[in-house]
């Protein structure tokens, strides 16, 4: 089962509760569909599936972007990039494609995003995750439950001198079938779980820009999400806390993971160097958490050099509030 200890009714019903603290400066229902007015408009999904003695974890991400290419010239272009691991036999693939805007179908009146090989749509209580590649297909449906994660509460922030808006659903319980390697594993509902995360902003990609980004499941049902930058940002570390009963809780005093990494990884493909294992210090929540990535090669390259990055499925393990707990994480290494 992997929803442990979280509340099992609808998102929507349960986001009618006003939470004490931080007001949202987003709406859950009216920013989930397509922005055409920003550069940079994500859409980006993370599964995880349990069945038959595997352990299969899969991205799916969608991100339209309006680059200068070059000035003032702009390029509209979609990226559509992919992983699936199976962490039992260490089967792993994974790409992208790169869409001219006339090729996808995006809506601004409602949830729906239609490309040549995949589709997001529907609505939170009901929504359709689909991408077919060569070596698989991801067919489901997600509702989403719980409660979602404001990032720092209001769910904007500044980074690098961007105003970047950014909200996460952690729990959403997904149903339908995953196709890897010539075998079909059916998602039950109890058996599989995604997190949708809803990202945009007005992107200057003059910049040099660096971040690191974890979505963290401990096994006690809080999820963490925390992400350090390098560069001019108001704050360059932050992570926000969703605990079992619904509370949202921030801080900033995580150490740097620059300082918190053990190990360093090198691409032959890309020439990028990835660290790929930490020791996190976390004061605030009496943590220390242990992340490593469940194999070191989970480098997603792109048809366009600069969109290579890091999306690493690890396992956790350490103490949290003094107890001790493991889980399991997704890390984003991003370098532009």
């Amino acid at each position: 089962m992997l929803y442990p200890n979280i509340n099992p009714a609808l998102m929507t019903q349960n986001a009618k509760t006003p939470r004490l603290g931080v007001v949202p400066q987003v709406n859950l229902n009216n920013d989930l569909p397509r922005k055409p007015d920003y550069s940079v408009d994500s859409f980006f999904v993370i599964g995880r599936v349990e069945e038959n003695g595997h352990k299969l974890n899969y991205l799916f991400h969608i991100m339209a972007m309006h680059m200068p290419i070059p000035i003032p010239r702009v390029a509209k272009k979609w990226q559509v990039c992919f992983s699936v691991l199976d962490e039992s036999t260490n089967y792993y693939v994974s790409g992208d494609h790169i869409y001219s805007d006339d090729q996808v179908d995006a809506s601004t009146d409602h949830f729906s995003i239609k490309a040549p090989n995949c589709e997001m749509s529907g609505t939170w209580d009901n929504m359709k995750i689909w991408l077919k590649e060569t070596d698989f297909e991801i067919d489901t449906q997600a509702s989403a439950v719980h409660y979602p994660v404001f990032t720092r509460g209001s769910a904007v922030f500044d980074l690098f001198g961007m105003v970047v808006h950014q909200f996460s659903i952690p729990y959403m319980k997904t149903t339908g079938t995953l196709q890897v390697e010539g075998n079909t594993y059916h998602l039950d509902g109890d058996n599989a779980v995604s997190w949708f995360d809803r990202q945009w902003q007005k992107q200057n990609f003059k910049l040099t820009t660096e971040w690191s980004w974890m979505a963290i499941y401990l096994d006690n049902g809080d999820i963490i999400s925390i992400l350090d930058s390098v560069g001019d940002t108001d704050t360059p570390r932050f992570m926000s806390v969703l605990h079992t009963d619904g509370t949202l809780e921030h801080a900033t005093d995580a150490l740097p993971f620059s300082e918190s990494a053990t190990r360093n990884w090198t691409s032959k493909e890309s020439g990028q160097s990835y660290q790929t294992r930490w020791d996190l210090v976390m004061p605030t929540f009496d943590a220390k958490l242990h992340i490593e990535p469940a194999i070191e090669k989970q480098e997603i390259m792109s048809a366009m050099k600069k969109l290579a990055k890091y999306e690493g499925s690890a396992n956790v393990t350490g103490t949290y509030k003094g107890e001790t707990v493991t889980g399991r994480a997704t890390v984003e290494l991003i370098k532009i």
